[in-house]
């Protein structure tokens, strides 16, 4: 069983040796920075000179644009991506602003026997009722203002730049695994906590298997194929808990099997953070509330591009001496009738 949370991403990072090209513009010039990373590690950059100094030539700025890159990767890697094992993605730069989507395209094939002479049976395709998915622009910028060059404030940009890099995985987070825990769930999709078992792992462990008898009674419309969830999206608070109960245990002299079918556990607590004196919030999922997801079938996440860094130049009138824009164009698919029991743990 794989355990998907901060700290386990975190601890499996640090155990990998990792070099990738991260793309920048400068000057509407695309540009690469190389990322390495040695066991967990992440190489950093330092400016060989005052920030001042560099911004005034296209090489120092170019240097500028590369430390803030890896600064924001350095980042990103503080708030790993926790959606990974729900979503399918797919990355396509044609998508237009409004994709229409016939949100779930089911490819319907089937073996039969072959006669000789016979034709062979093709594979056809089916589509959903249609529906239009927006491709979002995210955005999010930081700026050198004059005083951060003239005191040569470099530990604050590069805290600022690590910050950006935070927010992005922060928002991916949110936007991939709110629809989940926001969705109005109606009775087919719904689990109450079962009470009848002598401790709170006995109770856990039967609102689990509950849960999974539910949603495999529960046939999907356009396939006819039952739910079967193999992801547990829950709190972290709850983790020992669920790790043990679905564990093979021994209740009053009876043994009973590891509930097998659960093959990932992703624990999510949300996030937050204060810009100027406004607070922003992503919430994570009730400590009462586990969710059972059918992973990837009924949940895309499109890609028109990943998060862009680009140099935007100075501004006199408000004494910025520079600025670093980030953008990134994505949309998200998600189906939770088709694919999500809603759990009531017990307490």
């Amino acid at each position: 069983m794989r355990i998907i949370s901060i700290e386990t991403l975190k601890e499996e990072r640090r155990k990998k040796t990792i070099e990738e090209k991260i793309p920048y513009v400068i000057n509407g010039e695309m540009k690469t920075v190389t990322k390495k990373m040695v066991n967990g590690e992440m190489e950093v950059l330092e400016f060989s000179k005052p920030i001042g100094e560099m911004l005034t030539t296209p090489a120092g700025l170019d240097s500028v644009v590369q430390k803030t890159v890896i600064d924001l990767e350095l980042g990103r890697e503080a708030v790993p991506l926790l959606y990974g094992p729900i979503y399918r993605r797919i990355e396509d730069p044609n998508f237009t602003e409004y994709v229409d989507i016939a949100p779930f395209t089911y490819a319907q094939v089937v073996f039969l026997e072959h006669m000789e002479l016979e034709e062979v049976k093709f594979g056809s395709r089916k589509v959903g009722p249609k529906d239009t998915v927006p491709i979002i622009t995210y955005a999010a910028g930081l700026q050198w203002t004059e005083d951060m060059i003239e005191y040569d404030k470099t530990w604050q940009i590069s805290e600022a730049n690590r910050a950006l890099g935070e927010a992005y995985n922060a928002l991916l987070n949110h936007i991939h695994l709110y629809p989940i825990l926001s969705y109005n769930y109606p009775a087919k999709n719904k689990t109450a906590a079962d009470t009848t078992g002598a401790t709170l792992l006995e109770k856990l462990r039967n609102t689990i298997k509950a849960g999974l008898i539910h949603a495999s009674q529960d046939k999907n419309t356009d396939t006819g194929a039952p739910r079967r969830p193999t992801v547990l999206l829950a709190h972290s608070s709850r983790r020992w808990d669920i790790e043990e109960c679905l564990q093979r245990m021994q209740i009053g002299g009876t043994v009973y099997p590891a509930i097998s079918q659960i093959d990932t556990l992703i624990f999510y607590d949300g996030w937050s953070t204060v810009v100027g004196e406004k607070t922003y919030e992503y919430p994570g999922v009730d400590p009462n509330k586990a969710y059972l997801i059918e992973p990837q079938k009924y949940f895309r996440e499109l890609v028109k591009h990943d998060l862009r860094i680009d140099a935007s130049g100075a501004d006199l009138t408000r004494l910025i001496e520079n600025a670093i824009v980030g953008r990134a164009r994505r949309g998200v698919v998600a189906s939770p009738a088709n694919s999500v029991e809603e759990l009531t743990l017990p307490s």
